[in-house]
Parts: C-alpha cells; structure tokens; sequence
C-alpha cells in the first residue's frame, strides 16, 4: 500500500521565452489525452496541468511535447523540479503497481499533431 494515495498531481510546465504562446499551443494538443484532467494557460510561456498519475507522468508529458517541437525551459532549478518529480512519480507508479500491466518499462505518451518548427527560417539548423 502506498503512502501517498493522491493519485493526482498538479505541476506547471514552463516553455523557453524565446517562443512566444507555446503555452497554449501546448494546451490544444493535451486537452485530448487521457489522464489529463485540467490545463490553465496562466502565462505565454507557463502552464498548470493536473493528470493523474496512474496513466501519465510530467516526463512523459514533456517528452511528448519535445517531441513535436516545443521549446522547454531547462534552467537549473527546473531540472533539479523535474528530476525529484520524475523519481517521485515513478516510485509512487510502481508502488500501486501502474508500470505492471505494460510489458514495456518506459511508458510513453504519443502527440499525433506535430508542431511546425516557431523560429524563423534562418534560425533552423540546416541539415
């Protein structure tokens, strides 16, 4: 049994300024996944999510939005944020037993609607 038994968590989910309204480009493609429970835009380069944490985890969430091209805000504080909440909530997903039922040990979270690249041609890496 685990110790904590709030399955749900809020956290907040900061994008690179350097994009403007990621935030809520972000927002339209979650609204649709399951176990996402509520999306508020609170700033152009911010959001709070709510999701269950039986379905989903913040990496996942984030590794699919990076995925599709969104620009994530890495600065030092946030990473040490994400990995205590990483390591949180996948002992919290193993101690309900959530990771037993995939025989996959990587839970990951699909985006089907790619973002196009937001910065200006010229500052793409050519390949």
């Amino acid at each position: 049994m685990p110790l904590c038994h709030d399955t749900i968590k809020n956290r907040e989910i900061r994008f690179k300024l350097s994009t403007p309204d990621q935030a809520k480009k972000a927002e339209q493609l979650l609204n649709s996944i399951e176990g996402i429970e509520h999306i508020e835009v609170v700033a152009p380069c911010c959001m709070h999510i709510r999701y269950n944490v039986e379905k989903l985890t913040l990496q996942m969430i984030e590794s699919a939005l990076r995925e599709v091209g969104f620009d994530l805000d890495d600065s030092l504080v946030i990473r040490l944020k994400r990995a205590v909440f990483s390591y949180c909530e996948d002992a919290q997903r193993a101690s309900i037993g959530a990771d037993e039922t995939s025989n996959d040990k990587t839970p990951t979270l699909t985006l089907n609607h790619p973002l196009q690249d937001p910065r200006p041609h010229d500052w793409r890496k050519l390949v």
